[in-house]
């Protein structure tokens, strides 16, 4: 039991240390995975505008929108999985990480 507690301390530690890396690196794959959908939202919404201004719109939600939600979200999130204690943490984190990943292989449907 000893030896499982200091794993969990030992992974909790460089948890601690690595909290907005790991919040950025899930944040960035569900902007990537949800980022075909949402770009074909705004396309619906532009399309009776003219051409610069559908250009405009997806410069402005490809530099500024996806940026602006990475910098606003990854904080909020490291902030929330950093309250876990050194025994969730790493369950939680396990777990997070395959359904993203089941999320990314099979959840979202292809046109």
């Amino acid at each position: 039991m000893d030896t499982i507690t200091t794993m969990f301390q030992n992974f909790d530690v460089w948890t601690r240390q690595n909290i907005m890396l790991i919040a950025m690196a899930q944040i960035a794959t569900l902007l990537v995975i949800f980022g075909e959908q949402i770009n074909a939202m705004v396309h619906r919404l532009v399309r009776p505008y003219p051409f610069m201004a559908r250009i405009a719109a997806f410069v402005a939600l490809c530099a500024f929108g996806y940026g602006a939600l990475t910098a606003v979200v990854t904080p909020l999130y490291a902030e929330l999985i950093a309250k876990l204690n050194q025994m969730i943490l790493l369950p939680a984190l396990l777990v997070s990480f395959i359904l993203i990943g089941m999320l990314a292989e099979h959840g979202v449907k292809r046109r």
